[in-house]
């Protein structure tokens, strides 16, 4: 018996394993409600009662419709979800009595991150590896195909012909010469030279 509970409780899990992050999310507003409504933060000696903000409003809204996501639209879960974890992540949403957050500073601008975003971040990515590994490979990391190659190659040759489409024979001459640029910008200029000297020969005649 304790086997069968623990397989049911297994293959639970792995069903609804996207639902970990919303449960543990609700169970933070739960304790975030309590804290904000029932702890006063001291502050010289005083007490004072917390307030909900904005970001609180909006981290219960989105447990909300996560859940109502889950079980009567699922098709619309998985982008709520992610949707919720990017909002957290970047402290738009909070799900705790205090944002606690870091935030890294490049001059004058500075990027903050939740820590509690990022925790849900990993967390998500660890449940769904293998469907993230595929996408990035599929995606990102893919090697292309010989065709594909040839017709992506094939395109920035198109653009550069574009780009040098003005310019003057001698200074796509100059450029095949010097070879300073890259190998597809190479073949766009010798492209429209052979092409403008066919069409010279073609008016010749």
């Amino acid at each position: 018996m304790p086997a069968l509970t623990n397989l049911f409780s297994m293959h639970f899990l792995h069903t609804h394993k996207n639902l970990i992050p919303v449960v543990l999310l609700a169970a933070l507003s739960i304790y975030t409600i309590l804290t904000v409504l029932l702890v006063p933060v001291y502050q010289d000696g005083e007490a004072y009662q917390r307030a909900f903000t904005p970001a609180h409003y909006g981290a219960f809204a989105a447990v909300l419709l996560n859940l109502l996501a889950y079980f009567f639209f699922r098709q619309f879960f998985k982008p709520m979800l992610l949707l919720t974890l990017g909002l957290t992540l970047f402290s738009i949403i909070n799900f705790l009595p205090d944002n606690v957050r870091f935030n890294f500073g490049f001059g004058d601008v500075g990027v903050g991150f939740s820590i509690l975003g990022l925790g849900l971040v990993l967390l998500y990515y660890l449940l769904n590896k293998p469907v993230a590994h595929a996408f990035i490979n599929q995606r990102i990391t893919a090697t292309p195909t010989p065709e594909q190659a040839a017709r992506r190659r094939r395109q920035r040759i198109d653009q550069f012909k574009h780009n040098f489409a003005r310019k003057s024979d001698e200074s796509l001459q100059l450029m095949l010469q010097e070879q300073k640029v890259l190998p597809d910008a190479l073949s766009a200029a010798r492209e429209l030279l052979q092409e403008r000297q066919a069409s010279t020969e073609i008016s010749k005649k």
